[in-house]
């Protein structure tokens, strides 16, 4: 769904996000280009609070994957 206005001129009513429950991660990773060369980015979202945690790797493997995660856990304040 877009947020762009109709044929008429309307925009689509907004929506409030989704409740989430309390440790509700979104996590996700993309593969970036940067000046170093091919990098990938490692994302994960808190969905109650909204903190963010971000990282850049060279590599996207499962052990990267498994610390950069541990180190998110270890962060948050529950």
């Amino acid at each position: 769904m877009t947020n762009l206005p109709n044929e008429y001129g309307q925009r689509p009513a907004k929506k409030k996000f989704k409740d989430y429950p309390t440790g509700y991660l979104h996590v996700d990773f993309a593969e970036v280009q940067t000046e170093e060369g091919k990098q990938y980015l490692f994302v994960a979202i808190d969905r109650t609070s909204k903190v963010a945690f971000a990282e850049l790797h060279h590599r996207a493997k499962r052990v990267v994957t498994a610390e950069f995660l541990r180190r998110v856990l270890d962060k948050l304040p529950y």
